[in-house]
């Protein structure tokens, strides 16, 4: 396989099988596509070395057995583990470097409720304003407790990534407008 380096973050290279991968495994909040990678989808990996990088500096760690349940996930959303077996045979990516990549990703997931949805709070008033019509139970209110909290908290994650993003070094290798083929497909 030939691959492509598409950004520099600090000192952390990205090529494209590693936005080719992350896109075939559905992590980083990318979903499975097909089509060529442009300057979003190079964003939003360089999004997610930043916050791995703040992850390391601040301690978040992963266990074991969170990396086995977001591998299991990530196989069972690819078809299974024979499909997923042929998969990575047959585009000679490594077993470790795909369940590593998942593990990257929950960290990242960890960053995201420990540095931000740990500290929303959102008041009584604004659950029940959130709750759709007619709900009025428990479960319905965590639920509409639990939306506000991710939406606050991503909404301060995309802040905070504004400047972490102004005072990191990063240099994006492709041109505005440029798309590169994944170097291989998704299973």
């Amino acid at each position: 396989m030939v691959d492509t380096l598409v950004a520099v973050v600090e000192s952390r290279t990205v090529a494209a099988s590693d936005i080719a991968l992350a896109r075939a495994l559905g992590t980083f909040g990318f979903t499975v596509s097909a089509a060529p990678m442009g300057r979003k989808d190079i964003d939003r990996y360089v999004d997610a070395v930043l916050v791995l990088q703040e992850s390391e500096r601040i301690g978040i760690s992963v266990e074991p057995v969170e990396t086995d349940r977001a591998w299991d996930a990530a196989v069972a959303r690819a078809g299974g583990e024979a499909a997923v077996q042929r998969w990575l045979d047959g585009n000679a990516i490594d077993r470790d470097w795909a369940r590593h990549a998942v593990e990257l990703d929950v960290k990242r997931q960890k960053f995201l409720a420990e540095r931000f949805a740990a500290f929303v709070i959102p008041s009584e008033d604004d659950v029940t304003k959130a709750l759709a019509p007619g709900q009025t139970d428990e479960a319905a209110r965590d639920e509409a407790r639990a939306t506000l909290i991710r939406a606050a908290a991503e909404k301060a994650q995309a802040e905070w990534l504004v400047g972490a993003r102004r005072r990191a070094a990063i240099r994006i290798l492709i041109s505005d407008g440029a798309v590169i083929a994944p170097p291989f497909p998704a299973p």
